[in-house]
């Protein structure tokens, strides 16, 4: 199997979660810049997780974004 150049830049990870199976790193995204990955983390979370309200259950399945830093 060839080798690939690593990817650079600052990774984002789709992080999916479920109720008794755990979570697991999904997708990996990677920004030219800190100021993109960090806007996209906030965009892709209020999205996929809206807040809850006062006693409302966490859902049993959901995605959020991770920022990981520069690699």
């Amino acid at each position: 199997m060839p080798r690939i150049a690593k990817p650079t830049g600052y990774r984002v990870v789709i992080i999916e979660s479920e109720r008794g199976w755990g979570s697991k790193v999904d997708d990996e995204i990677y920004f030219d810049n800190e100021a993109e990955a960090r806007a996209y983390v906030d965009s892709y979370n209020l999205k996929s997780m809206p807040a809850l309200k006062p006693g409302e259950a966490v859902p049993d399945y959901y995605t959020r974004a991770e920022y990981r830093g520069a690699v």
